[in-house]
């Protein structure tokens, strides 16, 4: 039996959250029916007889189904708000597990006074930017360029700043661009420069404490809405960003061809010209 669009959608994400294909479908199954024998739920799921009975054990073991002992059998799946209160409780659970194994684990890391690490991912690159957000101890700039992208994936750093109390300053390089901050984080103090990008990529920049840089470039040529890699400078690397960021010493050309530079050898250090 063909799975629809919605079936298959929720089949994968059940099995991403942990439950086996066959017990994902005969949930999915029973989803479908008010109650239903293992011949039944067998033929709307798709999964042999000789599998159901095991999948559907499972499932009553992890809260899912209720069980009618008749003859034969017949089973009936949680209400849609239960279950997913039950694998919600079940993921939070797993999550605090791996947190404090992985806490006990984690050896103290060592920094040094010129690191520059790669960040890839629209994801991960805010991430990292809100984790140095979260060490600021003074001050955080976040440079934004006429791009709703940029925009859009600078707010949750320049909300989070806020919200921590540090001294914060949002550069931009329109008054249209300073206006959708503005609509979008209220209370955020932009800035307009005028130093506009004359080439080099889209991306955003977070400078804190004039010790951490972060400065990203978004590839539109590598997927759909573009994939967002940067560099991640601390210590020496991260104050001579940070100078060029402030200064405007160098064009949005100059700060992509030092990244690049760093990228392609990492142990490489600035020099003054």
């Amino acid at each position: 039996m063909a799975n629809t669009e919605h079936e298959t959608r929720a089949i994968d994400s059940l099995e991403e959250l942990g439950l086996r294909e066959y017990e994902a479908k005969c949930f999915v199954a029973l989803s479908q029916l008010s109650e239903g024998t293992a011949k039944e739920v067998s033929k709307v799921a798709g999964v042999p007889r000789s599998r159901v009975y095991d999948s559907l054990d499972q499932l009553r073991e992890r809260g899912l189904v209720d069980v009618r002992g008749s003859n034969p059998r017949v089973y009936r799946g949680t209400p849609t708000d239960t279950a997913i209160r039950t694998l919600r409780n079940e993921f939070s659970a797993h999550i605090e597990t791996v947190s404090d194994s992985l806490a006990e684990l984690q050896v103290s890391p060592q920094r040094r006074n010129d690191e520059c690490w790669t960040v890839t991912g629209e994801e991960n690159v805010t991430e990292r930017g809100r984790q140095l957000v979260d060490d600021a101890d003074r001050e955080v700039v976040v440079v934004v360029q006429d791009d709703e992208r940029v925009v859009a994936r600078s707010t949750s750093w320049i909300r989070a700043a806020l919200d921590r109390g540090v001294t914060t300053f949002v550069q931009v390089p329109s008054a249209e661009v300073r206006d959708r901050i503005e609509q979008l984080v209220p209370g955020a103090q932009v800035f307009v420069t005028d130093r506009s990008p004359d080439g080099g990529g889209v991306g955003r920049t977070l400078l804190v404490d004039d010790d951490s840089v972060l400065l990203s470039s978004i590839d539109d040529e590598t997927a759909a809405g573009g994939m967002e890699t940067a560099i991640l400078g601390t210590g020496g690397l991260g104050s001579r960003l940070g100078s060029l960021v402030r200064g405007g010493s160098a064009s949005t050309r100059r700060l992509t061809d030092l990244s690049e530079s760093i990228l392609a050898d990492p142990g490489e250090r600035f020099s003054d010209d």
